[in-house]
């Protein structure tokens, strides 16, 4: 949700990206709420420590990747692991703030950027996640009627093709 309030505030300015961050927190809090209510404690457990390789139970999502190896290798690995999600994850949300994505492509590329990392560094999970990451990258390039990225009043597109009927009409 981070990438597309930012995109949403690049595009389409502040409100629509307050607008569009309060719908989904209130969603995700109405959707987690009922499960956090009735037993906070499993909740915890199952939500945040088990997918970290944190919890009571061995996760069985155990692939070779760098956060398992950082786990398997190092003494406090578990702590090192977390420390780079949570610094990669600091990084993504800085490079949002700095220079947000201003199209959809952009966008999809950060969040592909981010899954990559969070899946690379998590201690307990699959070498197939890793392909979320490349089906952002694909989509956001090759879907099928994917509208266009600039408006069609772009100087550059109408210098290529003239203005459209309808254009003209509203330019006179």
């Amino acid at each position: 949700m981070p990438v597309v309030v930012a995109l949403l505030a690049a595009r389409r300015g502040r409100r629509a990206a307050l607008n569009c961050g309060t719908t989904a927190v209130g969603i995700a809090v109405l959707a987690v709420l009922p499960a956090a209510l009735v037993d906070g404690a499993a909740f915890y457990e199952n939500a945040v420590l088990y997918p970290l390789g944190l919890g009571f139970t061995a996760s069985s999502a155990q692939s070779p990747l760098l956060g398992s190896l950082i786990i398997s290798l190092l003494p406090d690995g578990k702590s090192v692991t977390l420390a780079l999600i949570a610094l990669s994850a600091a990084a993504v949300g800085a490079s949002l703030l700095i220079r947000p994505p201003r199209t959809a492509v952009a966008a999809a590329d950060r969040l592909a950027l981010g899954l990559a990392l969070a899946i690379a560094l998590s201690p307990a999970t699959r070498i197939g996640y890793a392909v979320y990451p490349v089906v952002l990258l694909a989509w956001s390039r090759f879907a099928i009627g994917a509208p266009e990225e600039r408006p069609a009043t772009d100087r550059r597109i109408m210098a290529r093709t003239g203005p459209s009927r309808h254009l003209e009409a509203d330019l006179k």
